[in-house]
């Protein structure tokens, strides 16, 4: 196969970043709580900022709770997140050799995107920080696609955004939620080793069939497997 464009997931697998999600989705679980979600029911050591979201709208649909109470309560998530992000951008890092190799991915002629559940204006400060923002093609923040990651949607608008299908794109990520998103929409995958738990990153710390210790590793190795 010979690729036309690579879809890349943001946090520890372009930049490190020191963002507190205990303490964000502990501040989403305080707030959920107090407006009536069951107490103890939702954990923000255990659960993913989607999982609970997913818990808290079937939650919601058992109490019929107003739409209007709804929306005000996801406006004030969605702020903890944004606030809880943005809070990290001062000390964020380049994992080594990503801007190199992203700027080698784009003098190939391959289109670029970065697919995230962070907010949009954090992966935007974060790639200008690293001097690379104009290398993408498409950048996608949480709410931006029809689903999120590791869902269907959120690789399929993607590509369709990008003017290509699954067939001709890869997704790099550092975590099973991304190799997921591979998996549901059909798409290759290569995983690197640099997510925050190491190989617990990965189902059964089985890592993905293409794997690399970094993205600084990517352009050489699309080369030699022949995929450009």
């Amino acid at each position: 196969m010979k690729l036309k464009g690579i879809i890349f997931d943001l946090d520890s697998t372009l930049i490190q970043a020191k963002i507190d999600f205990v303490d964000m989705k502990t501040h989403m679980i305080a707030l959920l709580e107090k407006y009536g979600h069951p107490s103890g029911t939702l954990s923000p050591t255990d659960q993913t900022t989607v999982q609970i979201m997913e818990n808290a709208n079937t939650e919601w649909k058992r109490q019929n709770k107003p739409k209007n109470e709804c929306d005000m309560l996801l406006k004030e998530i969605e702020q903890i997140m944004n606030q809880g992000e943005l809070n990290a951008i001062p000390n964020l890092q380049e994992i080594e050799g990503t801007a190199p190799a992203i700027k080698r991915l784009k003098e190939m002629g391959l289109k670029l995107a970065i697919l995230t559940r962070s907010h949009h204006a954090y992966a935007v400060q974060s790639l200008k920080k690293l001097g690379i923002y104009d290398e993408f093609d498409i950048i996608l923040g949480r709410n931006e696609t029809p689903e999120p990651k590791p869902y269907k949607g959120a690789i399929d608008h993607t590509v369709k955004l990008m003017g290509l299908t699954v067939d001709d794109v890869v997704m790099i990520g550092d975590h099973q939620i991304d190799r997921d998103s591979a998996i549901n929409s059909g798409c290759m995958f290569i995983g690197v080793g640099t997510g925050r738990r190491g190989m617990k990153s990965w189902a059964n710390e089985q890592p993905p069939e293409h794997f690399l210790d970094s993205v600084a590793e990517l352009p050489e190795y699309l080369e030699s497997q022949g995929f450009v």
